[in-house]
């Protein structure tokens, strides 16, 4: 039998969800952007925390929490204007904490789930325009995934399996109305809040430097770096045509907030035009580099001094 959550839950804990605050707006909003916080939940597990979090503005990390140090690890200083998310967040991670060791206890006596890892993923994005979404994602042990309604408090999957933890979930009543409140109402200004500060970061333009590679194994392999924001283009042209058989990488992070991202083509045919295309929004115009086949391509720096002749940068 489950007791009534009031039975369960602290005074602190309830005032919460009527207390959350919303926080002045100063800087003006531009772009797009998303504020996403991560919770992981994992008492008894070695080597981690009982409870560790961290929020991403983008890809820009605003945050870091774990119960061992207890205390919020953040790149902002002493700024008394966010000393109201700093409370709010503690309030949260206290809030969280009672309903994550109820579901591990009611999970062991539903379903013999012993010591559980507790996962959250939560937030809101919101675009120039004023439109905004949330999400809000649970998982326990990486086998177990739920979603929550954005539009009632209630949680759904479309694996059978799943279904215990969501009647266990679906009867927090008090977390789950917590839940919708901060996506609906205290997400965004605390996006914005965020972004006040990070605005620097987040809206530089920083231009990429590439260089064309000659593998010995027949390939040419597109090297791009040191580029922010993340979003680019690299692409393979042969004689002007898109590749079709270009592999990446991926983006990989810089030590210093920026990106790099590398792109590798098969050399079929030495006699035609290969040329590796990068559209940047710190570019003007894409930066072309081309493979010149007379070349060992032991001397980079040439082609990295091509690549900037053809790209013409934002200041």
């Amino acid at each position: 039998m489950f007791r009534p959550l009031a039975d369960t839950m602290s005074t602190r804990a309830k005032q919460f969800l009527l207390l959350s605050s919303l926080v002045a707006l100063h800087a003006e909003y531009s772009g797009h952007h998303s504020l996403i916080i991560y919770v992981t939940f994992a008492p008894g597990h070695q080597y981690l925390p009982k409870y560790s979090s961290y929020g991403m503005l983008d890809d820009y990390r605003v945050f870091t929490y774990d119960s061992i140090s207890d205390v919020f690890s953040h790149p902002f200083g002493q700024l008394e204007s966010l000393s109201t998310v700093w409370r709010d967040l503690r309030d949260c991670t206290n809030f969280k904490t009672g309903y994550f060791n109820l579901l591990s206890r009611y999970a062991n006596l539903t379903f013999g789930l012993k010591g559980p890892l507790l996962q959250l993923m939560y937030g809101c994005q919101l675009s120039h325009n004023g439109t905004s979404s949330g999400l809000y994602h649970f998982s326990v042990n990486g086998e177990y995934s739920l979603s929550m309604d954005m539009d009632s408090p209630q949680w759904y999957s479309h694996l059978p399996q799943d279904l215990d933890i969501k009647n266990i979930l679906d009867r927090f009543e008090l977390w789950n109305h917590n839940n919708l409140i901060y996506i609906h109402r205290d997400c965004v200004p605390r996006l914005k809040k965020f972004y006040e500060h990070s605005r620097t970061i987040l809206d530089q333009k920083v231009r990429p430097e590439a260089v064309i590679s000659h593998k010995r194994a027949g390939a040419l392999n597109c090297v791009v770096t040191g580029f922010y924001p993340k979003d680019i283009t690299v692409e393979w042209m042969v004689n002007g045509q898109p590749a079709l058989d270009g592999i990446s990488t991926g983006f990989l992070p810089n030590h210093d907030q920026t990106y790099q991202i590398q792109v590798t083509i098969l050399l079929s045919d030495a006699t035609q035009n290969y040329s590796c295309q990068i559209k940047h929004s710190s570019l003007r115009e894409p930066m072309v580099l081309t493979w010149d086949a007379s070349s060992s391509m032991t001397d980079e720096k040439t082609s990295l001094h091509i690549g900037f002749i053809a790209g013409l940068v934002i200041h």
